[in-house]
């Protein structure tokens, strides 16, 4: 039985151990606060590219005698600066695009050493592109079971 809290430290934690550690100025948790993602990215532009982390909710799945699948998805937002004009936060060395790839790659059938079904991408989307960045977002989803 593990916390949210714990599962996203281990996604951190195998997230700076991969090649987008070598990279990423921030990996981090994040809570997104109000609903202006786009100014909230430009306060930190200095640390692009960034993977940001965000618990995005979980379902449940009852049985008896106590037992309960739990769901549980995460939301990791990928953001990537331009260095060189239009469109190549996307397309550059550490674009967007190719940090997409890195991260599937580093998550995919993961299990964070954690007693917890692997990791699986569920959907990408793309979140903001401007001059000065673009941001997409991956979900993975995970279960794990809980006894009461």
């Amino acid at each position: 039985m593990y916390t949210i809290t714990q599962i996203e430290d281990a996604i951190i934690t195998t997230l700076k151990a991969s090649e987008m550690g070598a990279y990423c100025k921030k990996i981090d948790s994040y809570q997104i606060e109000g609903s202006d993602l786009e100014e909230q990215i430009r306060l930190f532009s200095g640390q692009l590219p960034s993977l940001l982390i965000v618990y995005s909710g979980g379902e449940f799945n009852h049985f008896l005698s106590g037992i309960q699948d739990k769901s549980i998805t995460f939301s990791i937002l990928v953001c990537a600066q331009s260095l060189r004009g239009k469109g190549e936060p996307r397309r550059g060395l550490a674009g967007a695009y190719q940090m997409l790839d890195d991260l599937r790659k580093a998550l995919t059938n993961n299990n964070l050493g954690l007693n917890i079904d692997p990791l699986l991408p569920v959907r990408e989307a793309a979140e903001i592109n401007t001059k000065m960045f673009s941001a997409y977002s991956m979900e993975f989803k995970t279960s794990c079971r809980f006894i009461l």
